[in-house]
């Protein structure tokens, strides 16, 4: 689905990535992971063209993506949920979701609407209420829903755990399972590695702007070195529940 080939890039002169190579097959769950200031947030803005990339190849389904701007990147089937700014507090929930239907028949909407509140029933029930209202998790739930309405191939998101209790955080990324077993490819920044690698099926770990290991979830936990050096899961972490 993703394949990201020697891909430099930071902010005007500021390099954040150094040739990093990633892959992400379609209807795979993955997950970006490291410690603060790695560049996994750099990535996901990469990919979908939001810093300055100075070198290498980002192919969405094979098809070169570089410079093309979002709303190109959104027809291609790609759909960028970021760590914060990703609703609209002052609307309520059933408006945000229209603003994501825009562009389909009254009838395709109120479809897709219906669709939406099946999957995720938490906003059926907050839909008359204002954004701004909403605890944490919520707020992360109908961030994820707007990029799903975009019926995305490949979904980006940027920490959707952050900031939410263990109760939320689990049902969010029992949400993106379910999202990714629909046919929904995902590449997930998260920084509570130890939650989501129960969740994903493969995982890069990046340092200092570049790949130091990548593999599956499990074989992530087996190394000793990487989950205790670079993701601050020890043994007995690992072990528990």
């Amino acid at each position: 689905m993703l394949s990201i080939t020697n891909l430099t890039a930071g902010y005007g002169k500021l390099t954040i990535l150094h040739a990093v190579d990633l892959e992400v097959p379609a209807h795979r769950f993955v997950a970006l992971l490291g410690p603060n200031g790695s560049g996994k947030s750099t990535l996901l803005k990469s990919v979908f063209n939001l810093t300055t990339v100075s070198g290498g190849s980002v192919r969405l389904r094979g098809e070169e993506v570089l410079g093309r701007g979002t709303e190109g990147l959104s027809r291609l089937g790609m759909a960028y949920v970021p760590q914060r700014g990703n609703v609209f507090a002052t609307m309520t929930v059933r408006e945000n979701l229209q603003l994501a239907l825009r562009g389909l028949s009254h009838r395709a909407a109120a479809e897709t609407m219906d669709e939406c509140y099946a999957l995720f029933p938490i906003l059926a029930q907050r839909q008359r209420q204002k954004t701004a209202h909403l605890s944490g998790g919520e707020r992360q739930m109908l961030a994820i829903a707007m990029g799903w309405l975009k019926r995305p191939q490949l979904m980006l998101l940027d920490e959707p755990s952050a900031g939410l209790s263990p109760l939320f955080v689990s049902e969010v990324f029992r949400t993106l399972k379910d999202l990714c077993a629909s046919g929904i490819t995902l590449l997930v920044v998260e920084q509570n590695a130890r939650s989501i690698l129960r969740w994903c099926d493969d995982a890069y770990v990046l340092r200092e702007g570049r790949v130091v290991f990548h593999g599956s979830a499990d074989a992530i936990l087996a190394d000793e070195e990487t989950a205790k050096g670079y993701l601050g899961v020890g043994r007995r972490q690992r072990n528990e529940g």
